[in-house]
C-alpha cells in the first residue's frame, strides 16, 4: 500500500466528517417546527454540538500529526456516542438489588431470583407493579436486574423520553466523589445539612451506578436490543483500544510510528519518528464513524419527533451524508456495520471448510454472523491496508490503493 493513497484516503475520510459536521450546522434552515416547541431538542441539539467541538479537535489534531492524542479524544466521542444512543432510543432501565453481601449460594441465589420473578408476576396480576422484568444481572455475581420503561409524555403516551436523557443531565460527579468536609468551606455545615449531603452522594452514585457508569452503558444498550453480544464485543475492544491513549499504557503510543523500535534516548516532543499512514487514516475513521453515528442519532430523534414538534425534519441531505460513511470505507469494522472483507478473508482461510467454499463460493459470502471481530485493532487494520492471496480462497485487493 503506497504512502501517497494512505495520505489521500485519510484527506478523504477528513472532508467526509468535515462535510457531515457542515450539513449539521446547515439544518436549521431545513427543518421546519410544529405549533409546539419542547427544549428537550434544544438539550438534544446542544449534546450534539459539543460533541462537534470535540470532532474538529481531533480533526486538527489529527492535521497537525498529534494522532495519539485524537485517539485519546475519541474515546471521549465514543464514551458519549455510547450515552447518546440510549439517550435517543433507551426506552427501557434496570435498577439492581446487591445480595452479593448475603453469601449466598448458587442455589440459593437461583431460588431467590425464582422468588423474586413469582413476587413479580403476582404484583404484575393485580396491576400493582411497573417492573417489566426480573433477570439475572450478568455483568457482577449475585446481583438481581429489575426492569423499566422510560417516562412518557402525558399529552402523548406513545411520545416517550428516554430516561438516560434525564439522568445525564442530573449527574453531578463532583457530589459524588467529592467531601465536603476535605476541602474549603464558608462555615460549619448544622448535622441535618450533613446528612443531606450524604444522601445527594449517594443519590449520585446511585444514578452513576445504574445509568451512566460504562458497564452500566453497555447492560443498558443490551437491554434496549440496540447491542447484541458481537456488537458489544466491538464496543469493548474499541473502548480499551481508545483508552490506552487516553490512560497512561506503556507502548501504546510508540507502536503507532515508524521504527517504533527504535530508541534514540533524546528530549524532545514526542519521540522523533513520524507517524504511520495507517494510525492517521485510523483516527481519522474513528472520527468519521462517531461523527456519523451522534448525527444519526439526532436525525432519527427529530424524524421520530409528533408533528406538534416538527412537520417536516430537514434530514434527507444529512442522512444521505451519514449513509456514505459505511458505504465509503467498509475496511473499518467499527460498531454496527458489516465485517471487512478482509475479517471475511482471515476468516475462511483459518476457519472454513472445502465444503463452506462450494457452498459460498468465495471468501466474500461468508455468513457474516460467523465472522468474530479481531480484537488487535491497529495491527489488524494495517494489515487489512495490503494486499493478500490464498490458494484455496484467491486474492484480498484492499479498498484503499
Amino acid at each position: 500500500m503506497s504512502s501517497d493513497a494512505l495520505k489521500r484516503e485519510m484527506e478523504r475520510v477528513v472532508a467526509a466528517t468535515r462535510a457531515m459536521i457542515a450539513e449539521y450546522c446547515a439544518w436549521d434552515s431545513k427543518r421546519v417546527s410544529g405549533e409546539t416547541a419542547s427544549s428537550m431538542y434544544g438539550d438534544m441539539f446542544e449534546f450534539v454540538n459539543l460533541r462537534m467541538e470535540t470532532a474538529e479537535s481531533c480533526l486538527l489534531l489529527i492535521e497537525n500529526d498529534k494522532i495519539a492524542d485524537s485517539l485519546g479524544l475519541s474515546r471521549s466521542l465514543l464514551e458519549h456516542y455510547l450515552l447518546f444512543l440510549l439517550m435517543c432510543r433507551g426506552n427501557k432501565y434496570f435498577q439492581l438489588a446487591d445480595l452479593s453481601g448475603e453469601r449466598l449460594t448458587e442455589g440459593q441465589f437461583k431460588a431467590r431470583l425464582r422468588e423474586e420473578q413469582a413476587e413479580l408476576a403476582r404484583l404484575q396480576d393485580e396491576g400493582k407493579s411497573s417492573c417489566l422484568e426480573v433477570r439475572k444481572y450478568r455483568r457482577a455475581k449475585h446481583r438481581i436486574m429489575y426492569v423499566y420503561e422510560g417516562l412518557k409524555d402525558r399529552d402523548d403516551p406513545d411520545f416517550m423520553i428516554p430516561i438516560h436523557f434525564f439522568q445525564f443531565q442530573e449527574f453531578r460527579p463532583e457530589v459524588m466523589r467529592l467531601k465536603e468536609e476535605n476541602y474549603f468551606q464558608y462555615y460549619e455545615p448544622e448535622t441535618e445539612t450533613k446528612q443531606a449531603i450524604r444522601g445527594q452522594q449517594d443519590e449520585e452514585a446511585w444514578r452513576y451506578k445504574h445509568y451512566l457508569s460504562y458497564d452500566a452503558l453497555l447492560q443498558c444498550l443490551e437491554l434496549n436490543d440496540l447491542a447484541d453480544p458481537a456488537v458489544l464485543y466491538r464496543i469493548e475492544a474499541h473502548y480499551t483500544f481508545l483508552g490506552k491513549f487516553l490512560h497512561p499504557t506503556h507502548g501504546a503510543v510508540r507502536d503507532l510510528h515508524e521504527r517504533s523500535n527504535w530508541h534514540n534516548g533524546r528530549t524532545g516532543v514526542g519521540i522523533g519518528q513520524p507517524y504511520t499512514d495507517a494510525a492517521k487514516l485510523l483516527a481519522a475513521l474513528y472520527v468519521c464513524f462517531c461523527v456519523a453515528g451522534l448525527l444519526g442519532e439526532v436525525a432519527g430523534v427529530v424524524d421520530r419527533a409528533p408533528a406538534k414538534y416538527y412537520t417536516d425534519s430537514g434530514t434527507a441531505d444529512l442522512w444521505s451524508l451519514i449513509r456514505a460513511v459505511s458505504e465509503d470505507y467498509p475496511y473499518f469494522w467499527f460498531l454496527f456495520n458489516d465485517a471487512p472483507l478482509y475479517d471475511r478473508f482471515l476468516y475462511c482461510i483459518h476457519h472454513a471448510s472445502e465444503a463452506d467454499l462450494v457452498e459460498w463460493g468465495g471468501y466474500a459470502e461468508v455468513p457474516l454472523e460467523r465472522v468474530p471481530f479481531n480484537q488487535h485493532i491497529y495491527s489488524h487494520f494495517r494489515d487489512g491496508l495490503n494486499g493478500w492471496s490464498n490458494i484455496r480462497w484467491g486474492s484480498y485487493n484492499p479498498a484503499v490503493h
